[in-house]
C-alpha cells in the first residue's frame, strides 16, 4: 500500500453534473496509486484559515497523474470548493484508508450506490472487470435528475437497476429494494459479493439483506474526518469484538472506510 503524500494539485476541469453536484478533475505533480475504496483529503484554500480542515472525497476516475471526483455542494467547505475554477491550486493528501476486498478472479458482484456514494464505485467496477468478475449494479437517488454516473454504470454492468424516491426513473423506492430485485433476477450461479457506498440507512438495510441471504458484503462509511490518518479519533465507529463490551472502536479513516457489513454495530 502506498504511503500518503501531501501534494499540490491543479484544477483542470470543474463542471456541474446534476443539480447540487459537481465533478472536479485534478492534475498531480506525480503519480498517486489509489486502491479501489481509498480516499483523499483536500484542502480547498492552502495558506488560508477558512475552511480550516481538509474534506474527504473518493475518486471516481483515476489516471496516472490525475483523478476526478464527484461531490455534493452541501456546506461551507464544499461551497468554497464549488467556487474554484480551472487553474486554481489545492492540496491533496493521498492515498488514505483501507479499500475493498477484491476476489482473486471470477465470480459475481453487485455494486449498490446511493446518492453521492455512487461515483466512487466506478473505480471498483473497473477493477472487478479487470479480474473477470461479472459486475451488476444498483444506483439510487431522490429523483432522476440526481442519478450519478448512470451512463458509466450502464456500460460497466451486465445488469443495472435504478431506484428513485419519487419514482421519476426506475423503481419507485430505495436502493435496497432495487438490490433485492436484482439479486432475485440473477438466477443460479456463484453467490454474488455485495459492495455498497451511500447513505447510512441504505448501508444498514443492505447489511440486513446480506445477512438474510448469507452473502459477503462490504460497505464504505462516511464520517466527519479531521485528520484523515487516524490521529484525532474523531471518526471512530463500533465494530463487533469478542470482549466484555461486545465491541471495539475502529477509525473510519484508518481502519476503513471499508468495513465488513456484518462487523458493524448498526
Amino acid at each position: 500500500m502506498s504511503r500518503p503524500a501531501d501534494l499540490a494539485a491543479e484544477v483542470v476541469a470543474h463542471r456541474v453534473v446534476a443539480p447540487g453536484f459537481k465533478r472536479m478533475e485534478l492534475a498531480l505533480p506525480r503519480a498517486v496509486r489509489f486502491a479501489p475504496g481509498q480516499f483523499f483529503q483536500l484542502l480547498v484554500h492552502p495558506g488560508r484559515e477558512a475552511p480550516l480542515l481538509r474534506r474527504p472525497f473518493a475518486p471516481s476516475e483515476v489516471a496516472e497523474r490525475s483523478f476526478a471526483f464527484v461531490y455534493a455542494v452541501v456546506g461551507r467547505g464544499t461551497e468554497a470548493l464549488a467556487a474554484l475554477r480551472a487553474g486554481a491550486s489545492v492540496r491533496v493528501l493521498a492515498p488514505l484508508g483501507t479499500g475493498w476486498t477484491l476476489p482473486a478472479r471470477g465470480g459475481r458482484a453487485v455494486l449498490v450506490g446511493g446518492g453521492c456514494g455512487t461515483p466512487s464505485l466506478r473505480v471498483l467496477a473497473e477493477a472487478l472487470l479487470r479480474r473477470k468478475v461479472e459486475v451488476h449494479g444498483v444506483i439510487g437517488a431522490r429523483s432522476a435528475c440526481a442519478l450519478l454516473e448512470e451512463r458509466a454504470f450502464a456500460r460497466l454492468c451486465r445488469k443495472l437497476e435504478v431506484a428513485t424516491d419519487d419514482g421519476s426513473k426506475g423503481l419507485r423506492g430505495h436502493a435496497v429494494a432495487a438490490a433485492t430485485r436484482l439479486l432475485d433476477s440473477l438466477g443460479p450461479g456463484a453467490a454474488p459479493r455485495l459492495y455498497a457506498c451511500g447513505p447510512h440507512p441504505m448501508l444498514r438495510g443492505l447489511a440486513g439483506l446480506a445477512a438474510e441471504r448469507g452473502l459477503f458484503c462490504e460497505v464504505s462509511l462516511e464520517e466527519r474526518m479531521a485528520c484523515g490518518f487516524g490521529a484525532c479519533m474523531g471518526c471512530a465507529v463500533r465494530v463487533r469484538a469478542d470482549n466484555e463490551d461486545g465491541f471495539v472502536y475502529r477509525r473510519v479513516c484508518h481502519d476503513g472506510p471499508v468495513f465488513a457489513a456484518a462487523d458493524l454495530l448498526w
